[in-house]
C-alpha cells in the first residue's frame, strides 16, 4: 500500500515540476523574444543611417595653385 502512494506521489510531485519549471521558462523566452525584436530594430536603424551617410554627395577637391609661378 505504501509503495501506490509513494508512486502517486511522485507521480504528481513531477507533473508539478514539469508545469513549474515551464512557467519560469515562458516568462525568460518572452523576454528573450522582445529582446531579439529589439536589436532586430535597432540593426536595421543603424543600417538605413549608414547607407544615408554613403549616398551623401563627396566634397570637391581644392585646386591648389602654385604661387610662385608667374
Amino acid at each position: 500500500m505504501e509503495w501506490i502512494l509513494f508512486t502517486i506521489g511522485l507521480f504528481l510531485g513531477s507533473i508539478g515540476s514539469v508545469v513549474a519549471i515551464s512557467i519560469v521558462t515562458a516568462g525568460k523566452m518572452s523576454d528573450l523574444d522582445s529582446e531579439i525584436l529589439s536589436l532586430r530594430i535597432q540593426r536595421n536603424l543603424l543600417k538605413e543611417q549608414l547607407l544615408m551617410v554613403k549616398k551623401k554627395k563627396p566634397y570637391k577637391k581644392r585646386k591648389y595653385y602654385n604661387k610662385n609661378k608667374k
